[in-house]
């Protein structure tokens, strides 16, 4: 298939398993998660969040297909948004679930850090490339697709967190993003990263 032909399209309710599963096999072996080779704990994750931030502003479910197959997913919403009620109760019995109760307090204090400024943020929670289509670009191509689709809608800047010392915080400054704070945890230093979009 033509690389030029790769077009992200947003995802609609029919497609949230399938974006779930791609997300999924792409956070199993994610450092901040405990190692469990079934991946059950990322497909649990990733679920959670989808389910806790599907209400946010601008929240979309965006996929690439190659080959008729989805192959890179991102999710976005309008940064600070914060699930409240029952919506906040499950996702957090969820993570627990995931992380245990120790590491759910430590990523309880890393969702409260305040980010610095006022401008409109679009966050970027989640983006994964299957592993069978890595290194073909299409999380570059999701990444610049982001991009436009945050200018269309007046934010200012992407941000996103990315654990130090790995090939998606590598990849991510090598797309323009800055690390605006670094946050100790057990396993190794979160990086908040943005990126303006001027």
């Amino acid at each position: 298939m033509d690389r030029h032909a790769d077009r992200v399209e947003a995802l609609d309710q029919s497609r949230r398993g399938e974006a779930a599963n791609v997300l999924a096999a792409a956070f199993r072996d994610h450092p901040m998660l405990p190692p469990d080779p079934t991946g059950r704990r990322s497909h649990l994750m990733v679920v959670a969040i989808l389910d806790a931030f599907a209400d946010a502003p601008d929240a979309a479910l965006l996929g690439l297909s190659r080959d008729g197959e989805l192959a890179c997913v991102a999710f976005v919403f309008a940064d600070g948004y914060e699930p409240g009620g029952l919506a906040l109760a499950r996702f957090l019995w969820r993570m627990v679930r995931v992380v245990g109760l120790r590491m759910c307090r430590t990523m309880a204090r890393v969702m409260s850090e305040k980010r610095e400024g006022d401008e409109r943020r679009l966050e970027l929670m989640l983006l994964g490339t299957r592993t069978d289509y890595q290194g073909q670009g299409l999380g570059r191509t999701m990444l610049r697709h982001l991009f436009d689709f945050a200018r269309d809608r007046g934010y200012a800047s992407i941000v996103l967190e990315a654990p130090k010392h790995t090939p998606a915080a590598g990849f991510y400054l090598s797309e323009g993003f800055e690390v605006e704070k670094e946050i100790p945890l057990p396993k190794m230093p979160l990086c908040m990263m943005r990126r303006p979009l001027n």
